[in-house]
């Protein structure tokens, strides 16, 4: 059987041809964007080496549903790679202190972090990530059952997009992120059991460019206090509700 040419040996052709069809130039920005994306699942042992070997300019990582990080081969993808700007680590099983050390100190140039659905995250390790990573914008938290983020209570000025849906987050810990994290513009509680009106009047008053806030599933945020909200924030735009609560 003939083996396809790879991603070079297309780029390759495509330089000598005079002129591309629009399908030609299409493909060949389908190679160049999976140059700076990629996607790993269910992948682990020696072959994540070679793999980040073969993409030395990536901007975004991908992985979900391991049990752990690949340590050794993202450091040595580190050792050579500092473009990488936004990380994913979904439906990780276990992500502990020392695996959040070892992201802030291989990737301190992230500007997005989604760390969704998992397991024994480290608040510690998050806390770590936010001081070393200072140019995060994006942190995606949602469902890390059980997280409060008790040990953010330092400032962290260029975060943009905090989303803490199914979080125990509650009141008290609204209030010492709102106080962090000014320059929130969209905040996401989806489904946030323990949080009142009061956590999200502290969101309102402390964080003064905040643009969205989504409270769906918030069941303990009354009706009667949507309209002062709106009022008080006058940079807020849009603000998704529980399904039982009316804006008119």
């Amino acid at each position: 059987m003939v083996e396809a040419p790879d991603d070079e040996c297309w780029e390759l052709v495509f330089k000598f041809l005079k002129s591309l069809s629009v399908v030609s130039k299409q493909f060949l920005s389908i190679t160049n964007r999976l140059r700076y994306y990629l996607t790993i699942k269910l992948l682990t042992g020696p072959f994540l080496y070679s793999i980040f070997h073969r993409f030395p300019n990536l901007i975004s990582l991908h992985l979900s549903n391991v049990h752990t990080i690949p340590t050794d081969g993202l450091r040595a993808f580190s050792q050579n790679i500092a473009t990488l700007t936004s990380l994913t680590c979904s439906d990780i099983l276990y992500l502990n202190t020392t695996d959040m050390f070892f992201i802030a100190d291989c990737f301190p140039n992230l500007k997005q972090l989604d760390l969704n659905h998992c397991y024994h995250l480290s608040e510690v390790g998050i806390a770590h990530v936010l001081r070393k990573c200072r140019n995060i914008r994006h942190l995606n938290l949602s469902g890390c059952e059980g997280l409060k983020l008790s040990e953010i209570n330092f400032e962290v000025p260029k975060l943009e997009v905090l989303n803490l849906s199914y979080t125990s987050v509650d009141d008290e810990r609204l209030y010492v992120i709102s106080k962090s994290c000014r320059g929130l513009l969209k905040l996401v509680l989806d489904n946030c059991c323990d949080v009142t009106h009061k956590g999200v009047k502290h969101v309102a008053k402390n964080c003064t460019k905040l643009r969205e806030i989504s409270l769906r599933g918030c069941d303990r945020v009354h009706a009667d206090v949507i309209g002062p909200i709106v009022s008080s924030r006058p940079s807020l735009r849009k603000i998704t509700s529980p399904p039982l609560l009316s804006l008119q």
